[in-house]
Parts: C-alpha cells; sequence; structure tokens
C-alpha cells in the first residue's frame, strides 16, 4: 500500500479512537461537524432525514434537541454493518 494512504488511513484512525475516548456513550451535533468537516446545520438536517440519530421537538417548543450514539456513528464512518 502506498505510504501516503497508510499514513492518511492510520489518522483517520486515530480520530476515531480519540473520538471514541472523548465520547464514549454519544457525540452531539457540533462534535460530528467538526469531525466530518461540514457545518452544525448540515449534521441537523442528516439526523431529520436518516436514523443514524434521534431528533425530537417537545410540544410548543421551537428548538429541537438531538441525539447521536457513538456506537453508531462510528459504525455508520466506517461502514460497518451490526
Amino acid at each position: 500500500m502506498n505510504s501516503k494512504i497508510k499514513e492518511y488511513l492510520e489518522q483517520d484512525e486515530a480520530k476515531i479512537q480519540k473520538l471514541i475516548e472523548e465520547n464514549p456513550v454519544s457525540v452531539t451535533p457540533a462534535t460530528v461537524a467538526e469531525f466530518l468537516g461540514v457545518q452544525v446545520q448540515s449534521v441537523r438536517a442528516m439526523l431529520d432525514n436518516n436514523r443514524l440519530g434521534l431528533s425530537w421537538r417537545k410540544d410548543g417548543k421551537l428548538n429541537k434537541g438531538y441525539l447521536i450514539s457513538t456506537p453508531k456513528f462510528v459504525r455508520w464512518y466506517l461502514n460497518i454493518d451490526a
């Protein structure tokens, strides 16, 4: 394997390991946005439109809540079926 590819993949694995160590149960949309290099609004839109995490709105409230399970996010990111 090309050394640049190997180095890239090792850095990516280190990012995942750090994410797991710092957020063993769940990650925030802001954390995921920083990890993926996108805007937090994009992560929230993704959560509203697929099953990566949960989003909800309480009665009478304007803002939504979001929850992303760390194990589910890691499996999704690494494309692991489980």
